[in-house]
């Protein structure tokens, strides 16, 4: 995990909206809650972090909640992440203690899409 980050969501923010999306060129961080898509290289989803929608990256990490899916590359739950949706990956770790609601499909999946949505 890169330690550089182009973007942080802080955790006094709340998103909520229709067709809300955080698009990036450089690594986006999520300490907040967020409703709607997340799509960049890399994807960090904080431990105060939760995102209800997609998140996309080339590197997806979660140690927070994710209702909804991802779609990436190399995808890693830690072990106090939960996801709940479809998981779309060509590399997938979970980490012992991670909870995990939905099915996971291993393709060449290209996760960050460079501007274009992709839905899980």
């Amino acid at each position: 995990m890169s330690d550089q980050c182009g973007v942080v969501i802080k955790d006094d923010l709340k998103f909520a909206g229709e067709s809300v999306s955080i698009v990036s060129q450089s690594k986006i961080q999520i300490d907040c809650e967020f409703e709607g898509d997340v799509i960049g290289p890399e994807v960090v989803v904080s431990e105060r972090g939760e995102v209800r929608g997609i998140v996309a990256g080339d590197r997806v990490i979660v140690l927070g909640r994710i209702v909804g899916g991802i779609r990436g590359k190399w995808v890693t739950l830690m072990s106090s992440a939960y996801v709940e949706g479809d998981i779309h990956h060509a590399l997938l770790v979970i980490e012992k203690g991670a909870g995990f609601a939905g099915r996971c499909r291993q393709s060449d999946a290209r996760g960050w899409p460079e501007g274009r949505k992709y839905a899980a």
